[in-house]
C-alpha cells in the first residue's frame, strides 16, 4: 500500500468522513492543478463524489479498468450507460447523461471514453462533470508514446478547478501523466526544461512514489522528445540521436 502524504492531502468538509486517499499536486501555473488519488473502493465511493462536488471538479481522469488480469483495480463508482442513477451512502446520486469516444486528429491506438455525468450531493446544487476513461493503458506499463497523451491532456489543460486523476494505486499511470503535464506547462511558459528528475522529485514530494518504474519514466521522455521533434523545437542535427533513443526505448518497453 502507498501512504497518503498528510501535508497536502484533500480534507473533506462534506459528508461523514474527512479522510480520502488523495493529494493536491501543483503545476507551474496552478497550486492545485490536480487531485491525485487511488481508485475509489466500494466503501469510499461516497467520499469520492463528495470530494468532486466540494472541489467543483469538472474533469475526472481514470487510467485503469475496473478489473485487470483477474484482479479488482477500482470500484464501479459511476454509471457507464443510460438507466437508473447510481446511489451511494449519504443519498448521493450519480446520473449518466452522454458518452462518446474521444476523437483524435491523427492515427493512434489510444481508446478513451468520455462520459458526461450529473452528481447530486445533499446540500449542494446539481454538479456536472466529464469523466475520461483511458481504456487500454496497461497496469505498470505504458501505451504507445505517440501524441495521444498530449492531445488528451489538452482537453482540460485550461481547467481552473482541480483535475481528479486516478488509476489503481494512484502512482504509476497517474504519476506518469502528472509528470508529463508538469513538463508541458514548463514548455508552455517558455522556460527551459530541466532534468526530468527535478520535476519528478517535485511531483513525488506531493504524491509519494509517483511514476512506478523505469518504463513509465522513459515513456514520459519519449512522448516529450516526439513532441519537441515534431514541433521543430529540436534541430535536425539531433535526429540520429533521437532515433537511437527511440530504438532503445522500444527495446526497454517491449512487453510493457
Amino acid at each position: 500500500d502507498v501512504g497518503c502524504l498528510d501535508t497536502n492531502r484533500v480534507i473533506l468538509a462534506v459528508g461523514k468522513c474527512t479522510y480520502i486517499h488523495a493529494n493536491y499536486v501543483a503545476s507551474p501555473s496552478n497550486p492545485r492543478k490536480c487531485i491525485v488519488m487511488k481508485g475509489p473502493l466500494p466503501h469510499t465511493c461516497s467520499e469520492f463524489w463528495c470530494m468532486v462536488v466540494q472541489e467543483e471538479t469538472k474533469n475526472i481522469v481514470m487510467l485503469c479498468n475496473l478489473s485487470e488480469q483477474n484482479a479488482s483495480k477500482c470500484a464501479e463508482y459511476y454509471p457507464r450507460e443510460a438507466g437508473e442513477p447510481m446511489v451511494f451512502e449519504g443519498d448521493i446520486t450519480v446520473q449518466f447523461k452522454t458518452k462518446e469516444m474521444l476523437k483524435f486528429p491523427f492515427e493512434t491506438t489510444a481508446v478513451i471514453e468520455v462520459t458526461t455525468l450529473e452528481v447530486s450531493v445533499p446540500g449542494f446544487s446539481m454538479h456536472s462533470c466529464s469523466h475520461y476513461h483511458w481504456v487500454d493503458w496497461p497496469d505498470r506499463g505504458v501505451p504507445p508514446a505517440d501524441m495521444a497523451p498530449l492531445y488528451f491532456l489538452n482537453q482540460f489543460s485550461n481547467s481552473r478547478e482541480p483535475i481528479v486523476i486516478h488509476c489503481s494505486a494512484g502512482i504509476g499511470r497517474t504519476g506518469s501523466m502528472v509528470l508529463l503535464q508538469y513538463a508541458m506547462e514548463v514548455l508552455e511558459k517558455g522556460d527551459v526544461l530541466k532534468s526530468m528528475s527535478v520535476y519528478l522529485d517535485e511531483v513525488r514530494a506531493q504524491r509519494s512514489c509517483s511514476v512506478q518504474n523505469e518504463q513509465q519514466y522513459l515513456f514520459v521522455h519519449q512522448v516529450l522528445l516526439n513532441f519537441l521533434q515534431k514541433t521543430g523545437w529540436l534541430p535536425q542535427s539531433l535526429d540520429p540521436a533521437l532515433e537511437a533513443f527511440r530504438k532503445s526505448y522500444r527495446k526497454q518497453t517491449k512487453g510493457f
